[in-house]
């Protein structure tokens, strides 16, 4: 049996030693390449004007994510395989648990040990880097994690209410000993762990353990089922998210609708899920927590505008981690086997070209408008959350709340165009099927910026101003004729091929034309400015972005389908 023990240590921590090395690069290599860059840009800066801990969270929610994910990594390579040796289910488990605890409490104090190296000074425990305290809740976290992760194959809603408490206390308990005056006074490090701290910690790890080795005996003889309330409210959600209601009687469907249904339910229906439903959640918790930290009491913050403007910019910013995901789950829905062609039951299905491009993007499109409005709603949950608990003496007067609904109304616009320019068009490259190129586009777009960032410091750094403009102003002129003429000769492929209909050209052109003439409207009312057709060019880029997937998506799904 001990052997047997050994087996599921060496099992998992196989799997997981060259993810857990290349966290640990990342984890240092990437702040030091930075600090290296803004050396070079701006040379040698005091090391004493800035003080580390003001990126110790930073630090810790980055480093324990990648941890995390480590364990998981190896988890699930090592799991199914795990499960069958004649062992029994505790030693697996347990196992598997304190496993994953060496490997990111060795991760943590490696990477801690090498930023000592690299960025601390001798006094970096006791000022300012606190390792025990935050070491042993992630401990503790990882041992409470498994118990949940495995609790979970057998979901119920009292359970889930459960889990989202426990973590929620946890989390609180956490923060609170940064905190240990009160959340009145200012925070300090966590620097000194107490006795009563630690055995606070074990204790919930013990228990962790104990439940996670039952719930993993459950799972392994078959007895994690879910609760009839929970089984039914995921016969109700796939009948919401696929249309497949059992009550109705079945009615034959067209063979565009058959594709598009077996299309959504295999990739978008998890695009929603993942980008829609948890990122929402995502907003609204990091929009609740930033009310906690809320002082009424200071009259510069108690502003609706501020906190209009710090949840919009958090929204805005988790949108674009959700536009990301939503491309790189439905990016896999077309390949095939090593990527290498189209999958066959999209490139066989008997719809020409145009009508298989028109479902795949009518599946996009509303892909991304859920996804949109979720995460909106959840923007607006945080509003009400926030008048819940500070209540309505927040809207100081009638200018406050216009500026208030003008401002939510530019970010949604903001917002909603800017999820679908990103999502619609980089999904656009990822549907070509060619990898090549969507890593030469990235590639050119990322290594342009990094390089201009560069040259515009060293030009500013000799005094050139006008060199700087001169270069900001051509490189904004080569990207904007870059897309525009990509975007016309997209339509002009596309009407060729007959993939798009002369009507989809006709809108496009005039909605274009349209908000060219409004915007030179608006401009003719206003002060003559010497750089006018830098606007007009920028909205022509922007309308070329937003309408460029109406032609590129349809190239992109048939070039794909003849490789």
């Amino acid at each position: 049996m001990t052997h047997l023990l050994f087996v599921v240590t060496k099992t998992f921590t196989k799997r997981a030693w060259l993810a857990a090395v290349l966290a640990v690069c990342l984890l240092v290599l990437g702040p030091l390449s930075l600090r290296e860059l803004i050396y070079l840009l701006e040379g040698p800066t005091d090391s004493g004007s800035v003080n580390p801990f003001n990126f110790h969270f930073a630090f810790l929610a980055t480093s324990w994510v990648t941890f995390i994910a480590v364990c998981l990594q190896a988890l699930q390579g090592s799991q199914q395989m795990i499960r069958g040796l004649p062992i029994s289910s505790a030693r697996i488990a347990s196992g598997l648990m304190f496993s994953s605890v060496g490997v990111v409490v060795l991760l943590s104090l490696v990477t801690n040990g090498l930023y000592r190296l690299v960025f601390f000074d001798e006094h970096w425990l006791a000022d300012y880097w606190p390792v025990l305290g935050p070491l042993l809740f992630l401990g503790t976290l990882v041992m409470v994690g498994y118990h949940c992760f495995w609790s979970m194959h057998a979901p119920g809603f009292l359970k889930v209410a459960g889990w989202g408490m426990a973590f929620g206390l946890l989390f609180f308990w956490f923060v609170a000993r940064y905190y240990p005056n009160g959340f009145a006074r200012g925070i300090v490090p966590w620097s000194h762990v107490t006795l009563g701290e630690f055995v606070t910690l074990q204790l919930v790890s013990l228990v962790a353990w104990l439940g996670g080795v039952r719930a993993f005996a459950n799972i392994r003889n078959g007895a994690a089922t879910p609760t009839p309330q929970w089984e039914q409210a995921q016969l109700w959600w796939t009948a919401l998210i696929t249309g497949r209601i059992p009550e109705r009687m079945s009615v034959p469907l067209s063979r565009r609708m058959t594709l598009a249904r077996l299309h959504w339910s295999g990739s978008c229906q998890r695009a929603v899920i993942v980008g829609g439903i948890l990122f929402s959640v995502a907003v609204l918790i990091v929009n609740l927590a930033s009310v906690a930290m809320y002082d009424s009491s200071s009259p510069e913050l108690n502003h609706l505008l501020e906190l209009s403007g710090t949840f919009q910019i958090t929204t805005l910013v988790l949108s674009g981690i959700a536009a990301i995901g939503v491309v790189i789950m439905l990016a896999g829905s077309l390949a095939g086997t090593g990527n290498t062609e189209m999958n066959r039951f999209l490139a066989m299905t008997p719809l020409s070209d145009r009508e298989l491009s028109a479902t795949l993007f009518g599946n996009m499109a509303k892909t991304i408008l859920f996804v949109v409005v979720l995460i909106q709603l959840a923007l607006l949950l945080s509003y009400a959350g926030f008048l819940m608990i500070q209540g309505t003496e927040i809207f100081h007067s009638t200018y406050d709340l216009n500026d208030w609904l003008r401002q939510n109304l530019i970010y949604s616009s903001v917002a909603m165009i800017g999820f679908w320019i990103l999502a619609a068009n980089l999904l656009s490259l990822c549907w070509t099927g060619r990898q090549w190129l969507c890593n030469t586009v990235v590639g050119v777009v990322i290594v342009g910026n990094i390089a201009y960032v560069i040259i515009e410091q060293l030009l500013l750094a000799s005094g050139s101003y006008q060199a700087v403009q001169a270069l900001g102003t051509i490189i904004f002129l080569v990207y904007s004729l870059v897309i525009i003429s990509a975007t016309i000769g997209a339509y002009l492929d596309a009407s060729k091929r007959c993939l798009i209909q002369k009507r989809t050209r006709q809108v496009a052109l005039y909605f274009s034309l349209t908000g060219l003439v409004l915007f030179e409207l608006w401009m003719s009312q206003q002060p003559r400015m010497p750089d006018h057709w830098i606007g007009f060019l920028g909205l022509t880029v922007l309308l070329a972005l937003i309408f460029a997937p109406f032609a590129t998506i349809p190239l992109a799904i048939s070039w794909n389908r003849h490789r």
